[in-house]
């Protein structure tokens, strides 16, 4: 599939199979440079259809993935998938030139280097009259143009001979962060060049992009100063060691990428800077003959749970708790997911205090965030005030960084949770996978859009990725609710359970999660579990019933998956008033 370039699909023998359509050709696109290839109808029939009735929209997206269905012919059952809620391409049945023009060994003429330029040629000649998909087109142009360069295209086409001798390029990415005071050590990350062993396409194009999803993960925590020396064109096995300022905590990381004859293998290290002393160290591995299919995905969860570990290195280092006059996002995060009444007052003291010295994306965005559990843990008996907080602090963090992915996974949830905002959520969650496929709480809150949204199966599945990702996380719980949630709204009940099990032992008190117990141990007719976790709730929740959760505009309940949680709830005794 060729998104460089006039847009154009050729089968196994070159032969063109290009849908005819506009429209269609534009929902090929838009699936393939999606988050594992897939957007729910919604999302679609919203970017090409924007200013059709539902119906008219709906019947417009089914004529045209007939029309692609058409146009492919024999392999259609083999390359699109479609369910009453999603359409997704089958990525390992098909090669994607954008993915192909990334690859850093890549061998190109003259022509083919003067005509590559993704502001100006991708999707080159798909006009769509719709004002979303036009919109879409520029964003997603501009993403294309960063990839290019973060990735550092026109370098990697130099000879490696020339980039041997090269010097180690440093650079200083600094978040908005929290000045350091007298009283406060400054959270000091390096990052050392990678040391690679062994060759091949694959390897280079995983380390480039498990390097920059490192960097970006780090970055967007907020309490840290990174210093990138991860970018040197010629690493070295004894890599140059950066020396802390005397008033900090520091961390160096390296990573390692070893690819053998059979296997490609990832890890990653913390070292002390003063001794080089390891301190922590993961590692992943892949067949290589998978590497080309799965990229970089196989060590995702290595990127999330390293930032997890360097986020716990530097709130435990000194032994001590940390102080909220600190004013550390981290701190404010770790009592935020704590979930009683008084460790969200604490948090949010934290976040006022950074928010007073700085007036981070960030902080704004995790207060915005903090609103919904406020609301949804019924702490909070003046809603309104509370969501026109939310709304304000959300729309502070987007203006100061809507590039941020972890800033606009948080924006998007208050919009999708607090305001049924789902396209608009939507957008703002495939922007941040886009950015950084390795956020576990993207994929964790999109799950939850998608079970407001009608959509439980693809849900749940997302949500399975997402405990994936976070199944080391010091906040894995709140991931394995989620899931507990989805598999009851898709009427997965022994899943729910085991999920909901797992994490109501981290979180006894967890409104959330018993109620789903309640609801899936009634659905298997279990109805004295159902009674106990029903009495446990009414403890945490005195007043809890069907009008209350109505009332509360708990999302999604009016979805059959939601109707199915409900009658959970009705048949374990929970009173409708």
């Amino acid at each position: 599939m060729f998104l460089f370039g006039p847009f154009t699909v050729l089968d196994a023998n070159e032969a063109d199979i290009t849908p005819k359509s506009k429209k269609s050709r534009a929902i090929l696109a838009m699936l393939a440079v999606a988050p594992r290839g897939s957007r729910t109808r919604v999302w679609l029939r919203h970017k090409l259809w924007s200013d059709s009735a539902e119906d008219q929209a709906s019947a417009s997206l089914r004529q045209a993935l007939l029309d692609i269905r058409r146009a492919f012919g024999d392999i259609a059952d083999d390359v699109i998938q479609a369910d009453k809620n999603t359409v997704s391409l089958n990525m390992d049945a098909i090669d994607i030139d954008a993915l192909a023009l990334m690859d850093p060994n890549r061998q190109f003429d003259d022509n083919e280097q003067a005509a590559f330029s993704p502001s100006e040629y991708f999707l080159e000649g798909l006009e769509v009259k719709d004002p979303e998909f036009d919109e879409w087109l520029v964003n997603e142009r501009q993403i294309w143009e960063r990839r290019v360069e973060d990735a550092d295209f026109q370098h990697a086409l130099d000879p490696k001979s020339e980039r041997a001798d090269s010097l180690p390029r440093q650079g200083n990415f600094e978040p908005n962060r929290v000045p350091a005071t007298n009283a406060q050590r400054e959270w000091l990350i390096t990052l050392l060049p990678a040391q690679i062993y062994g060759d091949g396409l694959a390897i280079e194009q995983v380390q480039a992009d498990l390097q920059q999803m490192l960097t970006r993960s780090l970055i967007q925590v907020g309490d840290l100063r990174v210093v990138d020396l991860a970018t040197a064109a010629a690493p070295s096995v004894n890599a140059p060691w950066i020396s802390a300022p005397p008033n900090s905590s520091a961390l160096s990381m390296q990573m390692r990428f070893y690819a053998g004859p059979s296997t490609l293998r990832t890890a990653l290290m913390f070292q002390n800077p003063q001794d080089a002393t390891l301190l922590w160290s993961a590692e992943r591995s892949t067949y290589r003959q998978d590497a080309r299919r799965l990229g970089s995905s196989f060590a995702h969860d290595l990127i999330s749970r390293s930032v997890d570990e360097t986020i716990q290195f530097f709130l435990h280092r000194d032994g001590s708790e940390i102080a909220e006059e600190d004013a550390r996002l981290s701190a404010a995060v770790a009592y935020m997911f704590r979930l009683s009444r008084d460790d969200l007052d604490r948090s949010e003291r934290i976040l006022q205090w950074h928010l007073k010295l700085n007036n981070s994306a960030q902080a704004n965005a995790w207060m915005a965030f903090l609103m919904t559990f406020r609301v949804g843990q019924r702490f909070s008996f003046e809603d309104a005030e509370v969501i026109e907080k939310a709304q304000t602090h959300a729309r502070n963090a987007l203006e100061l960084d809507r590039n941020n992915a972890l800033v606009a996974t948080l924006v998007a949830h208050v919009h999708s949770y607090l305001f049924g905002e789902y396209d608009f959520a939507a957008g703002l969650f495939e922007s941040a996978l886009k950015r950084n496929p390795t956020v576990t709480l993207a994929w964790d809150l999109y799950a939850m859009l998608h079970a407001y949204a009608g959509q439980p199966k693809r849900a749940a599945s997302m949500a399975r990725w997402a405990c994936h990702l976070g199944a080391q996380s010091p906040i894995n719980y709140y991931f394995q609710t989620t899931r507990a949630i989805t598999a009851n709204f898709a009427g997965e009940h022994k899943t729910a359970i085991e999920a909901g099990a797992m994490a109501l032992s981290e979180r006894p008190d967890f409104n959330s999660l018993l109620r789903v117990l309640v609801s899936s141990h009634a659905h298997l007719g279990e109805f004295d579990k159902a009674s106990q976790y029903l009495e446990r709730l009414l403890a945490v929740e005195p007043h809890f019933s069907i009008k209350a959760l109505h009332e509360a505009g708990y999302p999604g309940l009016e979805t059959n998956g939601g109707r199915h949680f409900l009658e959970g709830l009705i048949k374990a005794g929970v009173a409708q008033r």
